[in-house]
């Protein structure tokens, strides 16, 4: 059998007579030990690697044939572009490693690798290429984090952080982005609130712009993808639902006791709320009103979410035997279940308690205030000192 590659060798020397059909037995013509030569340095060139090459790229880079085994290691986020498969030929081979940014792998033209124009291999992972010589494959070790099946990450929470929205890494790394799944950076990545109208709800996407990965706000609600199932803009697939938030005047983003005006749709833990009076608040009114806006705890509601609310304080009635009612409502002068009512005497000051438990409200703006009425006088609600003071206090969550 002819010995076409040096698999085929013998480890036996006085077996090996040929190389390549090549005879170079006892007696063969001086010419065939020329040609054999080159058999055996073609023969190896095809069969066996050379030393591996580590090389760092810090930006995108075209593999070339003298790459073949090497390990491309990225520091940044790019593009490894392939030349034409027919040129690296079969087995030709390179280990990537994505170490400071998602790395998208675009073979030549029309070319594929894994049957896909494109692959991303995932800022931390890597991953094996080899030719065939005519098409590129993979190891497929980057799937396990890029699989092709439906899988979704949001490994990220939205917050405030100093004058911006911060999307930052949360119980691991991946967004996943029209089907892709990407690496937040690990600063996170922000958004201003420039040119935004105050008190106007905007829901905070995700997209990548090129290989950068930007935040948007929008007014646009979201919807879910049919594909991915996880939330994206409404016919927009680019952007990923990561949040929603409100600015205020300036206009600048709030995120306080009294205005929970930025909430994360990945990993939300629910926002505690609270509010008091300054002043006493009075009023002569024998039905239900507001008794001052300055108590409003104002916040965001995703939708399913319940909110439970608690009030405490004092009153005092301006009337012999006069009653005060004091009871939660929410965007409005609606009593929730769980009021108080107090009957006293002219200037007594007694405490007063009113509990909400709030579901089924609309995804968006709200906020929880405190409404009262007297059967007579005038009805005050006490804000001098703690233990008397009139508060609120809630949290939001699913």
């Amino acid at each position: 059998m002819a010995k076409n590659s040096f698999l085929d060798w013998d480890v036996v020397a006085n077996n090996n007579t040929d190389a390549g059909g090549i005879f170079i037995g006892e007696g063969c013509p001086p010419s065939n030990i020329n040609n054999s030569e080159r058999e055996i340095m073609a023969q190896l060139k095809a069969g066996l690697d050379g030393k591996v090459v580590y090389a760092a790229k810090s930006g995108n880079y075209t593999a070339v044939l003298n790459d073949n085994n090497a390990v491309l290691r990225f520091t940044a986020a790019a593009t490894l572009s392939l030349t034409a498969v027919a040129t690296l030929v079969a087995n030709w081979h390179v280990i990537v490693v994505a170490d400071g940014g998602d790395v998208t792998v675009d073979p030549n033209a029309s070319e594929t690798i894994d049957g896909a124009t494109t692959i991303i291999i995932p800022n931390g992972y890597s991953a094996l290429i080899i030719s065939n010589g005519s098409a590129f494959f993979t190891n497929k070790m980057w799937s396990i984090v890029q699989p092709k099946a439906t899988m979704a990450f949001g490994q990220c929470r939205l917050s405030l952080s100093g004058a911006n929205l911060l999307l930052s890494r949360f119980s691991g790394q991946l967004l996943t982005i029209n089907g892709v799944h990407y690496s937040i950076p690990s600063a996170g990545i922000t958004l201003a609130p420039t040119a935004l109208t105050p008190s106007t709800l905007y829901y905070i996407y995700a997209f990548m712009s090129g290989a950068t990965m930007t935040l948007e706000a929008s007014a646009t609600a979201p919807a879910v993808d049919a594909t991915t199932g996880i939330s994206i803009k409404t016919a927009d697939a680019t952007r990923t639902l990561v949040g929603m938030a409100r600015p205020v005047t300036g206009p600048a983003w709030s995120d306080t006791v009294k205005q929970r005006f930025v909430r994360s749709w990945y990993n939300d833990p629910g926002v505690s709320l609270f509010s008091n009076f300054t002043a006493n608040r009075a009023t002569t009114s024998t039905s239900y009103v507001e008794l001052n806006s300055e108590i409003r705890s104002e916040f965001l509601n995703w939708s399913g979410e319940v909110v439970q609310a608690n009030a405490a304080g004092s009153v005092i009635s301006g009337a012999a035997n006069g009653q005060n009612r004091t009871s939660l409502a929410f965007d409005g002068t609606t009593t929730e279940p769980g009021g108080s009512q107090a009957t006293l005497t002219n200037s007594d000051t007694v405490p007063f308690s009113a509990q909400a438990m709030k579901s089924g409200l609309s995804e968006g703006y709200h906020y929880v205030t405190l409404i009262g009425l007297v059967s007579s006088g005038t009805g005050t609600w006490i804000s001098d000192v703690d233990g008397r003071r009139t508060s609120i206090s809630g949290r939001v969550s699913r």
